[in-house]
């Protein structure tokens, strides 16, 4: 892959599916494996709920290291954000994937949308947003009786005996877990534009 590299005009680097060597650590090439007794209702039903979200849920082949990322949609469409899951994944991790990028949107971790359907919290750091979006789909998914890496993936961006960081919020964490487990469980009606909104209540 072409990149551009400070300092550099231009570097290579290559994706761990691009190189030979030893058998990697579990822990690199199972980090997003989720199982247990498994419904695909509960995939399907996601997906369905964040597209009535406007975030557009995508499966396409991205590699062994990057399980899936979340982003903007661009300005001109008619998406809010945009979810991408490595399609190679069997279906109890892409839905456990999709709960932590969707945890991100919903987190504001990307930012707020302008009717005011998940707050703006662009300012936390990192680690901060990490452990938000992991702890979030942790608890989504236990909800549904999975099993995944969530302990070990949060224990790279929080060590034992630290404190959460600052800036993480249970309160936040606790209410997008619910709702995404909602989002799971049952197709919900999709949230009202803020013009909409604004007329019912006049």
């Amino acid at each position: 892959m072409l990149i551009l590299a400070p300092m550099h005009p231009v570097m290579l680097v290559y994706d761990l599916d691009s190189t030979e060597g030893k058998e990697l650590p579990k822990n690199l090439t199972s980090f997003s494996k989720f199982e247990g007794g498994w419904e695909s209702k509960w995939l399907k039903n996601l997906v369905e709920n964040a597209n009535r979200h406007k975030i557009r849920v995508n499966f396409k082949i991205l590699s062994s290291s990057n399980s899936g990322f979340a982003t903007r949609a661009g300005r001109d469409s008619e998406w809010k954000m945009r979810i991408v899951i490595h399609d190679v994944l069997d279906e109890p991790s892409r839905f456990g994937v999709l709960c932590h990028e969707l945890a991100h949107i919903l987190l504001g971790h990307l930012g707020g949308d302008k009717d005011l359907w998940w707050p703006s919290r662009l300012n936390l750091d990192h680690h901060s947003m990490e452990i938000e979006a992991e702890s979030t789909a942790y608890i989504a998914i236990q909800q549904l009786e999975l099993t995944g890496s969530s302990a070990a993936y949060i224990s790279c961006y929080l060590k034992e005996g630290e404190r959460l960081p600052e800036g993480a919020s249970l309160d936040n964490i606790a209410k997008v877990s619910g709702k995404i487990g909602q989002m799971a469980k049952g197709k919900l009606p999709g949230p009202k534009p803020k013009r909409e909104r604004q007329e019912k209540n006049q």
